[in-house]
């Protein structure tokens, strides 16, 4: 007898995962500033700090960016549309980090936060095309 066939599901898997980031008010309230000095519009925000995420990862000593993280207190949230697989590798770096370094409690956040924050101060590399 034939295998009866899979149904299919009714959605893919998404490509975009919205991620929410706690943050301190500053950054909140300086976010639009900055990307709008960036040359981006509102609308590209999740797209500017997804470029900030990739040029800390990039970065081989990346996880000193978390040091400054452990004195931020955040008191105001944001949401940002990451794409998935960005999302994989935050989420691989930060078992990575907690696994090396507990003291650093990697976790989406601070590293979302920390990336933001060096992308702010200016040190970020632009994507390679």
């Amino acid at each position: 007898m034939a295998e009866a066939a899979r149904p299919k599901p009714l959605k893919a898997t998404p490509k975009i995962r919205k991620v929410t980031v706690k943050m301190p008010t500053q950054h909140k309230d300086r976010l639009p500033t900055q990307i709008l000095a960036d040359g981006y519009n509102m609308r590209q925000k999740s797209k500017w700090v997804s470029e900030a995420v990739e040029s800390l990862l990039a970065n081989p000593h990346w996880e000193g960016a978390l040091v400054s993280e452990k004195v931020v207190k955040p008191d105001a949230v944001d949401v940002f549309s990451i794409p998935a697989e960005l999302m994989t590798k935050v989420n691989r770096e930060a078992r990575r980090i907690n696994a090396a370094h507990p003291s650093l409690n990697a976790n989406q956040s601070t590293i979302i936060r920390a990336a933001i924050a060096r992308r702010m101060l200016g040190f970020f590399t632009p994507p390679k095309a």
